[in-house]
C-alpha cells in the first residue's frame, strides 16, 4: 500500500486532497506537523509521496513550500485543486445558542470573517490545524466550544455541522502538488512545472517567456522566489500547459529555454487538473 504524508492530521484538507487524488486506491495517510517535517519524511524515504498545499485563490501562493520543493530536489507527480469549504463543527446536541469560543487555523478564522461578525460574544482562538482543533473538541468533549473546518473532519471525529459554508468567498480553492522522490513523465500529460533562473540582464525573462509562446504553451502561473546566495535576484517557478498536447513543440521549447536560461528544471508532467466551480448557492 501506498503511504501519503500530509501536512496536519487527518480530517484536515491535505487529507481531502488526497482522497480526491487517488480516488478508490487505498493509501496510508501519514500526520506530520508542518511543511518541513513533511519534507523530511520524504526525503528520508520513510512515506512514498507527499500532498502538500501550494497556493490558494484568495491567499496567493505559499512561497516557503516552492522553495522546499527545490531545495529538497523533489518532483510533482501531480495536482489537485480542492474547493474549501469551512463548516462551524462542535459536540453533537449542541446548539449555535451554547457556543462561547472558536478555534481553529487563523486562516480559517480569516475566511469566515462575516459570519463570524455575528457573534460578537464568541471568543476566536488562533490554533495550529483545523482537524485538530475538531479531533479535540470530542476527545476532551469541550461543550461551549466549536471549530471550523471540512465536513470530512466532522465525519470522523462525530461533530455535529451548527453551519454550512460560512467563508466569505464562495470561490475558495486550494491547489496541491503530489511530491516525489523520483521524476515521473505521466502518460499522456498537459501540463508541466518549470524550475530556472536567468542572467540578471534586461529582457533575460521576456526572452523565455516569448519561446514558451511561440511554441503555444499556456502559461498559467509564474511566480518569482528569492535566488539562494544572490542578493535581491531572483528564480522562477512556471506552469505551462500544452495546446492540443503538441509534444514536439514542447520538448523544442524546453531546448530552447535551456539555452535561454542559467538554469532549468522541469519539476514535473502531468494532468492538469481542471476546477469545476459549482453554481453558488
Amino acid at each position: 500500500m501506498k503511504s501519503v504524508v500530509i501536512q496536519g492530521i487527518k480530517g484536515s484538507f491535505h487529507h481531502e486532497a488526497v482522497e480526491k487524488f487517488f480516488g478508490s486506491e487505498e493509501v496510508e495517510i501519514v500526520d506530520s506537523p508542518t511543511f518541513n517535517s513533511l519534507v523530511k519524511q520524504l526525503v528520508n524515504k520513510e512515506v512514498d509521496y507527499g500532498m502538500m498545499a501550494i497556493e490558494n485563490s484568495i491567499a496567493g501562493s505559499i512561497l516557503p513550500n516552492y522553495s522546499l520543493l527545490t531545495k529538497n530536489d523533489l518532483y510533482i507527480w501531480g495536482e489537485i485543486a480542492l474547493p474549501i469549504r469551512h463548516n462551524l463543527l462542535a459536540l453533537k446536541g449542541q446548539t449555535l445558542a451554547d457556543i462561547t469560543e472558536v478555534r481553529t487555523h487563523p486562516m480559517a478564522l480569516l475566511q469566515c470573517e462575516n459570519f463570524l461578525d455575528q457573534y460578537t460574544d464568541w471568543k476566536r482562538l488562533a490554533m495550529d490545524d483545523t482537524a485538530t482543533c475538531a479531533r479535540n473538541i470530542q476527545e476532551k468533549q469541550y461543550k461551549g466550544v466549536a471549530s471550523i473546518g471540512s465536513t470530512l473532519a466532522a465525519e470522523m471525529y462525530n461533530l455535529e455541522i451548527l453551519a454550512e459554508n460560512i467563508h466569505d468567498v464562495y470561490d475558495n480553492y486550494t491547489r496541491f502538488f503530489l511530491l516525489s522522490r523520483e521524476p515521473k513523465k505521466v502518460e499522456g500529460f498537459n501540463k508541466a512545472s518549470l524550475y530556472f533562473y536567468t542572467d540578471h540582464q534586461k529582457g533575460s525573462l521576456n526572452r523565455v517567456l516569448e519561446i514558451l509562446a511561440s511554441h503555444d504553451l499556456n502559461l498559467s502561473k509564474i511566480q518569482s522566489v528569492p535566488l539562494s546566495g544572490s542578493v535581491f535576484q531572483y528564480s522562477f517557478h512556471a506552469g505551462v500547459v500544452l495546446v492540443n498536447e503538441d509534444y514536439d513543440k514542447y520538448y523544442k521549447a524546453m531546448e530552447e529555454v535551456t539555452k535561454a536560461t542559467r538554469y532549468l528544471k522541469v519539476l514535473g508532467e502531468y494532468k492538469q487538473d481542471k476546477l469545476v466551480i459549482p453554481d453558488h448557492q
